[in-house]
C-alpha cells in the first residue's frame, strides 16, 4: 500500500530514526559496490523503474510489467448483481447494479435509469478491472531521469502522447492529451491483494485546458473493495468533483453482491 503522507509528517520522519537507517543502508550499499568494483571493475546495475538509476529493462518491458501487476478479474469471472445505495449531493437513492463481462452495465435508481455521473463512476472502475492485453504495441521510451516522487517516466508515441510514471512496478500516473483537454490521473494510494498485485484505492484526476493550460475540473476517487471468492469487488466509491464553479459529492455503496454463473445470466 502507498499511503498518502503529509509533507510535514514525511519531514519529521526523515529527521528522526529514518535518517539513521537510510544512512546505514546507503553505507551498506556503498561497501557492497566497492567489493564488486574490486572484483569486476564496474558498478552493479540498479533495478529499473527507479529515478536516476540505470535501466535494466526497456521502457516497453517496464510498462508491460506494471500492467501485469494490476489486480484484474479472474478468467472465470462472469459478473455480479447487487443492491446499490447512492448518496448524491445530500440525497439518498436506492437501486440495483448488474455487471456482465466484458462490459455490460445496468444501474437502476428509484425505479429509473441512474444519472450519467453514477454510470460513469461505476463503469470506469469496473472496466479497468476487466483483463486486457498488457503488451505494449506502441513505441515506448524513457523520459529524462529525474527525482520525481511517482517514479520513472515512460513515454508512448501514440495519438494521446501518453506519459506514465512507474514505481515499484505500479503505474502511479497517467498523462494523456485529447482533442481540447489534457487529463492527468495520479494514484495516491494502492491496496496489495492476496495475489501480490495491486488495486488503486485513492486516485486524483485533473483536467487541463489545452489552450490556456488552466484547470477545468478536478476529481478525487476513493474506493474500498470486498473480496468475493477469488475476486475483489467494489464495496464503496466516494467521488468528489470540483469545477465549473461548484463542488459535488457522490458516494456509491454495494450491498448483497451475488456472482453471475454465466455471462447470459440476468
Amino acid at each position: 500500500m502507498l499511503p498518502f503522507t503529509h509533507p510535514i509528517q514525511r519531514w519529521r520522519t526523515v529527521s528522526g530514526s529514518t535518517c539513521r537507517k537510510g544512512a546505514q543502508s546507503l553505507l551498506g550499499w556503498a561497501l557492497a559496490s566497492l567489493a564488486v568494483v574490486a572484483a569486476t571493475g564496474a558498478l552493479p546495475p540498479m533495478a529499473s523503474g527507479q529515478n536516476g538509476q540505470l535501466d535494466a529493462v526497456s521502457a516497453a518491458d517496464l510498462l508491460q510489467q506494471a500492467r501485469k501487476n494490476r489486480e484484474v478479474f479472474t478468467k472465470d469471472f462472469q459478473g455480479f448483481r447487487s443492491k446499490l445505495a447512492v448518496r448524491m449531493d445530500g440525497k439518498v437513492h436506492h437501486g440495483t447494479c448488474l455487471f456482465r463481462v466484458p462490459g455490460t452495465l445496468e444501474i437502476a435508481l428509484n425505479g429509473g435509469k441512474a444519472p450519467s455521473v453514477v454510470q460513469a463512476a461505476v463503469r470506469n472502475m469496473l472496466m479497468h478491472r476487466v483483463p486486457s492485453a498488457t503488451a505494449v504495441t506502441t513505441e515506448a521510451r524513457y523520459g529524462a531521469p529525474d527525482a520525481h516522487s511517482l517514479g520513472r517516466e515512460v513515454l508512448l508515441d501514440d495519438k494521446y502522447q501518453s506519459a506514465y510514471r512507474i514505481k515499484d512496478r505500479q503505474i502511479l500516473e497517467v498523462d494523456r492529451k485529447l482533442s481540447d483537454f489534457r487529463r492527468v490521473l495520479t494514484v495516491l494510494e494502492t491496496k496489495k491483494t492476496a495475489s501480490g498485485r495491486y488495486l488503486p484505492r485513492h486516485v486524483f484526476a485533473v483536467v487541463f485546458d489545452n489552450d490556456s493550460g488552466s484547470v477545468r475540473e478536478a476529481w478525487t476517487y476513493i474506493t474500498r473493495f470486498q473480496q468475493v471468492g477469488g475476486n475483489y469487488l467494489p464495496h464503496s466509491r466516494h467521488v468528489l468533483r470540483t469545477g465549473k464553479g461548484r463542488n459535488s459529492t457522490l458516494l456509491i455503496e454495494w450491498h448483497d453482491i451475488e456472482l453471475l454463473e454465466e455471462a447470459t445470466d440476468g
